[in-house]
């Protein structure tokens, strides 16, 4: 990803959670998974030419190599940069081979004028909360060590309680001690995350908190057991202002896919 000097504000689509498989006619609680992100890449790119497209997480529901090759072509077909960070439900070592052949980066930091995205991996590989561990932690320091003058954390889990039982004891375990590192540090304006299926937002002194719902289904908010939202799929709009601050709005598709079960206990 080229570095350059920031001249206006930059524009990062965030999508999450798309839940991809091996068949192109794979299927979520009814939901084919590739035509939906297909349709929300379609009319939140028709709205403007975002500079990236970040995903994070829950790429590809069965792990599979089609299921990669599918996101990167989708993505392609964007004329769009993407980066893509991993969900509970990917496996690590094929996302990491497919998109990287794709050039497609799955993990590092990406500089982007006087921004710097930092894509952090929670995954504990057979579980559906996540960890972050010390090796993540390294590579975080390290990233802010020499940062620009704004940073964005990107991960999959949650970090911070949503007020939903059922999804706080699947967020990222260790979610204070990344709060903790971060909260006193003027340079970190945002840490943005996906796995929740929900937009959500808050703050932790000057940093804001950000959560994108899914671009298939979505999880009903402030529910302490798994409960469909009859929200249709969405998208979060990331503006990294030139003058350091951090602004973003959500958008859904219009109508909620006829397909999808609401009937469905989980998945």
């Amino acid at each position: 990803m080229e570095t350059y000097r920031q001249e206006a504000d930059l524009h990062i689509l965030q999508v999450s959670d798309c839940h991809l498989y091996a068949d192109p006619a794979g299927t979520l609680l009814g939901l084919n998974t590739l035509d939906s992100l297909q349709q929300v890449l379609a009319h939140a790119c028709k709205e403007r030419k975002p500079d990236l497209i970040l995903v994070t997480g829950d790429l590809v529901h069965d792990g599979s190599p089609a299921g990669y090759k599918a996101l990167a072509d989708v993505l392609h077909d964007t004329g769009c940069p993407s980066a893509a960070i991993p969900g509970n439900h990917d496996h690590v070592p094929t996302m990491q081979q497919i998109l990287d052949s794709h050039h497609i980066p799955s993990s590092g930091y990406l500089d982007l004028g006087d921004w710097r995205l930092v894509l952090l991996n929670s995954q504990v590989p057979g579980r559906e909360h996540g960890h972050l561990l010390p090796e993540e932690f390294e590579h975080l320091d390290t990233a802010l060590e020499n940062a620009p003058a704004n940073v964005l954390v990107v991960l999959h889990h949650q970090p911070t309680p949503i007020a939903s039982q059922w999804l706080d004891n699947i967020g990222l375990d260790n979610g204070q001690q990344l709060l903790s590192r971060l909260q006193h540090l003027p340079a970190v304006k945002g840490i943005v995350w996906g796995h929740i299926h929900q937009s959500w937002e808050g703050t932790l002194g000057h940093i804001q908190l950000l959560a994108t719902p899914s671009t298939c289904i979505q999880f009903l908010p402030r529910h302490d057991d798994f409960s469909l939202d009859k929200q249709a799929p969405g998208w979060r709009w990331l503006t990294l202002r030139k003058n350091g601050a951090l602004s973003s709005q959500v958008e859904h598709l219009a109508q909620i896919p006829k397909e999808l079960d609401m009937d469905s206990v989980g998945y």
